[in-house]
């Protein structure tokens, strides 16, 4: 994986084999230097509108100072949701879902099992990354009191530290500086996704940093133009690693690939993408066979959309998580709620179980798409505007969701055609599945981030364009 992301800036001293890639990479760097220094300077008012303010407190002195950036973002958010965690009763905390329950079976059996509300033998229904490392956190805190809070500060821990790395990321893929640290700092004073973001995250922001140092890799041997077996192979072994964080990713690896292939148009840009898949398929072969053996079938890295999909494809369901738990009867169709679910998954083994819920789902479906695509339409909405139940959350999300739009818009000619690119397959083939299942708020962690610096590119080139002037200093003769 690229260890440093700024090494994957595009910089107008690339070394690209050919010629015309040598001119766009040169024209890219130029123009993204002269932005960075038009935003950062545009944006120092922001922050110090008066002379008389101390420069410690400049944005100025952020982006000349990436630590403290990193510091303050960090802390801010660290506090803010501390601060929300202990108004938190200590019986909420803790309660890991699905996570939890096969953390504390790896702990108590040695086994990879169980995760819903009765044992029901070993299990796919999660990738093994966030259960192992809640398990790690459950020996050396504890399953009780203690052991919920410190969880709960894992979780704070973990998203302050990607919202700190903003700037980082803005940096890395040729964004202004300053645009990542106004992300950063207005993710950190506004905790939108609620109680993910303090006691019941999972293993999102994990997923999210994975993807910014994958698309950091993926971008620098776009650039460089690098066709090498070993590099393709090493990409694609670090692919397969993110996919034992969160499966989901998968979807953005194959919509980069058919994107490379479709702007190479050659046997290399094909040749490449089939050594990308061979390295991330070498990787994840030891837990697909693992799954082969425990669970009697074969299934990609987990189960469970089946599952999924049935309980947000029936009558009289909802498309927001939030409103299915606040029926019990809708709550009761998922298995880790349900002790006859979890029965049914015990008898029939759980791919087996899987399978059906799939086969009632789009049975379902089919004699009734119209409400389908209603459902659909509505959790596409949730996606990207914020739970429709909560009117803060849904202002600030919908708002710098549009924000992004706009600065997506700008990141052709102000950052550069590879990572506008980038951008655009990543937030197009991403949010698809979850379009199809009930709405949660941290299924858009992953790719936040990237909506944030978008965001961020579209207020600094408004403050870029705004001929702000500091007032004139008046004397008290002249004021009298």
């Amino acid at each position: 994986m690229c260890s440093d992301l700024k090494n994957c800036t595009p910089a107008h001293d690339v070394d690209v084999d050919q010629s015309a890639g040598r001119s766009e990479s040169r024209s890219e760097g130029s123009t993204r230097l002269a932005n960075l220094s038009a935003s950062e300077n545009a944006l120092d008012f922001l922050v110090s509108p008066s002379p008389r303010l101390s420069k410690a407190v400049r944005l100025n002195a952020l982006v000349a100072h990436p630590w403290l950036a990193f510091a303050l973002i960090f802390f801010v958010s660290f506090g803010m949701r501390f601060a929300i965690l202990m108004k938190i009763p200590q019986a909420q905390l803790g309660s890991g879902g699905e996570a939890s329950h096969i953390a504390e079976t790896l702990i108590a059996k040695r086994q990879y099992a169980d995760p819903f509300a009765v044992p029901t033998g070993p299990t796919a229904h999660l990738t093994p990354f966030y259960p192992v490392l809640l398990s790690g956190m459950k020996i050396i805190f504890g399953s009780g009191s203690t052991g919920g809070l410190a969880q709960s500060l894992f979780v704070i821990a973990a998203y302050s530290l990607l919202y700190a790395l903003y700037p980082r990321f803005a940096s890395g893929f040729g964004f202004p500086v300053s645009a990542g640290i106004l992300a950063g700092l207005l993710s950190a004073l506004l905790p939108v996704k609620r109680a993910t973001e303090v006691f019941r995250g999972w293993e999102e922001p994990y997923a999210a940093i994975t993807l910014a140092f994958l698309l950091g890799f993926t971008l620098r041997c776009w650039q460089k133009r690098d066709e090498r077996y070993r590099t393709a192979l090493l990409l694609g072994a670090s692919w397969g690693l993110a996919l034992y964080v969160s499966a989901t990713l998968a979807s953005i690896l194959i919509g980069l690939l058919a994107v490379d292939i479709a702007y190479r148009r050659s046997w290399r840009g094909c040749r490449n993408a089939l050594l990308v898949i061979l390295g991330a398929a070498v990787v994840i072969a030891p837990w697909i066979i693992r799954n082969r053996v425990a669970l009697g079938g074969w299934t990609f890295m987990r189960t469970g959309l089946g599952q999924n999909l049935r309980c947000s494809n029936h009558d009289g369901v909802y498309a927001s998580i939030e409103l299915i738990n606040a029926h019990s009867d809708l709550k009761q169709m998922y298995a880790l709620n349900s002790a006859a679910e979890s029965r049914n998954i015990r008898s029939m083994g759980e791919l087996a179980y899987d399978r059906h819920q799939r086969e009632l789902a789009f049975e379902w479906i089919r004699w009734h798409p119209g409400r389908f695509a209603l459902l659909s339409a509505q959790r596409c909405l949730y996606f990207w505007g914020g739970p429709q139940e909560h009117s803060f959350e849904l202002l600030v999300t919908s708002a710098y969701t549009i924000l992004g739009l706009c600065g997506l818009a700008l990141m052709r000619r102000r950052v550069g055609a590879l990572v506008f690119r980038m951008w655009c397959t990543t937030l197009a083939t991403y949010p698809v599945v979850y379009y199809f299942v009930q709405y949660a708020p941290r299924y858009r962690v992953a790719i936040d981030w990237m909506i944030w610096l978008s965001a961020g590119l579209a207020v600094a080139v408004v403050l870029e364009q705004i001929k702000w002037k500091p007032a004139p200093h008046r004397s008290n003769s002249e004021i009298a």
